[in-house]
């Protein structure tokens, strides 16, 4: 047996000596834990790590099928998406014990702190004495046993799951109900508290879900579907598409979902031009040769950085949203373009793994499809804290496009709509997102950059917080962004424009002088090379295409997206409809695109007079409409609206002789 005194050692050396250790498959005992952190997170191997006192958050946390115990108490976040394998604690478990695992049998002896088990998959969770509220809150698989009371609100918003409380049931949370037990499954109970010797003499009341969660109840019905873009009626206010909206809503007395961008009209980057007369950019036929667009994303704090061919990036979009087929393209052509890809949500495929020279791994609320494994081989990580299209919210996945496949790499129930938390279970605030970030790096060895992706509300403070808390790099998204599903409302009228992100968080930088200390990523409605490079003079390190990465490969911007019916096979889980996706044409074509854009900012940025895309800044720029002006505090110059209007023509598409075939 290995040991490990934390006493002498930092958590981070200690935890490199439980892993060599479980790879040479050699218990360990762990002595003067002190309630520390992050105690054995990152274990893959089927050792014993006996913990001789209290640990403190996520112990054991990111793990796959080893067997912890711990003799005293543990704080919150005990056993963090644990796949395979048991942890047993003597004592009291804090907030969220089991959040998201996947598998794994957790026993606390003591009591246990709020929302135990939330969003977690499959697994046992048994609490020996009382629950605090919300036992199960938004829990997708498992059961959890409770031998003495349950707290308030237990199994709020839980689905197909099963909650035994042996005392008494202080209230059912939303959704929930209580019913009859089969003589089978308290045999089943019984014998897995003889299984960890503990003794209960009582019977138990059975919570499940009543049933009426799962689906939308009221479907929108059926109609010839008018576009977003077209007002064709004889009112600019009470048009057709206004009416069209009324109407629905009377039938189904709910608000819309929908896919996509918002419709709405707003400052964007096309209220914005180049100070210089470009007429004669892209004449030079060697431009691209000419401009350093080299860009390194995440390296400030030691990990090895991403290391793109251009200030570019594929933005989030998860397979579940989109098709495997999709995704797969997607992956490729961020190989041919020498850029990032980003698995979004869903989970990460093994055939996306290998398509992507680099791959960001994305952990949103719900932990869906998040595992130790996938982090380990990703080359960057990216906490989700919100969207542009959809700040505060969380992510939605509708019925039809939960198959049994989605179904099994997110670890949810099949054919139920899916909606994600709007908070993370373990993120309360600034103090807890540190925790967090330590976690993660420490399960990947502190090799690889971590990120933070936000929808772009209260960016001044948000991004103040995000440099505070160490991020490797910040993915700020504007509300021009798209998603596959979303309140209609929510769309149009949440969160605030990408221009208007990008300055203030370039004035919160410069606030606190950390400017030089992180990598921002400006993201949300970003269409080509011409919005590239006012980005990057606007002051962002780089950009995410997503709604532009799917139009190049195939996407007819139809804004239908949720319905899972797309008849190009992108955004569907069908396969009669994915079956026309043809994956290695349309990687082709988006790469294509991409090196249009790599021409584009080339040729602007040598335009301009410079060899580097780093020298560009806003001295270059002018706004066109006086709420451009009002929201960058450019000067407000009309009169370049021919110029615009020229640089479109000359740089709007890329000339003959790509290299990609």
């Amino acid at each position: 047996m290995v040991t490990v005194d934390l006493s002498e050692l930092p958590v981070r050396e200690a935890n490199d000596l439980i892993r060599k250790a479980g790879a040479n498959g050699e218990d360990v005992e762990v002595l003067n834990p002190d309630a520390r952190h992050h105690i054995g997170v990152g274990l893959a191997d089927p050792i014993t790590v006996r913990i001789r006192g209290s640990a403190g958050y996520f112990c054991a946390g990111l793990t796959d099928g080893p067997k912890f115990e711990v003799e005293s108490n543990v704080g919150w976040g005990l056993a963090d998406n644990m796949y395979a394998g048991s942890i047993v604690v003597g004592g009291n478990a804090s907030a969220i014990p089991a959040v998201a695992i996947r598998g794994a049998e957790v026993v606390v002896k003591g009591n246990m702190g709020s929302r135990a088990g939330q969003v977690m998959k499959e697994g046992t969770l048994l609490c020996g004495k009382n629950a605090n509220f919300m036992a199960g809150y938004m829990m997708y698989g498992g059961r959890i046993i409770i031998l003495g009371d349950s707290g308030e609100r237990v199994g709020e918003d839980m689905t197909g799951v099963e909650i035994f409380i042996g005392g008494k049931v202080q209230s059912l949370g939303a959704a929930a109900m209580q019913t009859d037990m089969s003589g089978e499954e308290d045999d089943e109970l019984r014998a897995f508290l003889d299984k960890y010797e503990i003794p209960f003499a009582g019977t138990f009341n059975k919570i499940v879900n009543e049933g009426g969660n799962l689906r939308y109840a009221n479907p929108e019905p059926r109609r010839r579907a008018i576009p977003f873009f077209t007002f064709s009626g004889k009112s600019d206010y009470w048009n057709e598409k206004v009416q069209e909206d009324i109407y629905v809503k009377s039938k189904i007395g709910r608000y819309r979902i929908r896919g996509y961008g918002g419709a709405r009209a707003l400052p964007h980057l096309n209220d914005i031009a180049f100070r210089k007369d470009l007429s004669d950019a892209g004449k030079d036929p060697d431009v691209v040769a000419k401009v350093n667009m080299r860009t390194e994303v995440g390296g400030r704090h030691g990990a090895k950085p991403l290391d793109l061919s251009m200030p570019v990036m594929i933005a989030p979009m998860s397979f579940g949203a989109l098709s495997k087929s999709t995704k797969l393209a997607m992956a490729k052509a961020a190989a041919m373009a020498g850029i990032s890809e980003n698995t979004g949500e869903g989970g990460m495929m093994d055939e996306q793994r290998e398509a992507a020279d680099q791959l960001i791994f994305q952990m949103l609320s719900g932990r869906l499809g998040w595992n130790i494994h996938d982090m380990q081989r990703a080359d960057g990580l990216e906490i989700y804290i919100s969207q542009g299209a959809k700040p505060g919210f969380g992510g939605q996945l509708m019925a039809k496009k939960v198959t049994e496949e989605i179904a099994q790499i997110r670890g949810i129930p099949h054919g139920i709509d899916l909606r994600s938390p709007s908070r993370h279970p373990d993120i309360l605030g600034a103090d807890d997102l540190v925790i967090k970030i330590e976690e993660m790096r420490e399960a990947t060895g502190y090799r690889i950059p971590v990120s933070v992706k936000l929808g772009a509300g209260r960016v001044r403070d948000d991004i103040k917080i995000a440099v505070k808390d160490g991020f490797d790099f910040i993915e700020l998204d504007g509300m021009q962004g798209s998603t596959g599903a979303a309140g209609n409302e929510v769309l149009d009228y949440c969160g605030i424009p990408t221009i208007a992100a990008i300055q203030e968080a370039e004035e919160a930088l410069e606030e606190i002088g950390r400017r030089q200390d992180v990598d921002i990523i400006l993201m949300g409605g970003i269409k080509d090379g011409i919005d590239t490079v006012k980005s990057l003079a606007l002051g962002a390190d780089a950009i995410g295409m997503g709604t532009s990465a799917i139009i190049a490969a195939g996407c007819i911007a139809c804004m239908q997206c949720h319905v899972g019916t797309c008849v190009v096979g992108i955004a569907t889980q069908d396969p009669d409809h994915e079956k026309r996706y043809q994956v290695d044409i349309e990687a082709q074509n988006a790469a294509r695109f991409f090196e249009s854009v790599r021409w584009q900012i080339a040729a602007l940025t040598h335009a301009l007079g410079y060899d580097d895309i780093r020298k560009l800044g806003r001295d270059d720029l002018v706004a066109l409409t006086p709420e451009a002006a009002a929201i960058t505090k450019l000067p407000y110059a009309p009169e370049h609206w021919a110029g615009e209007h020229q640089i479109q023509e000359t740089v709007g598409i890329q000339r003959s002789g790509s290299h990609i075939q």
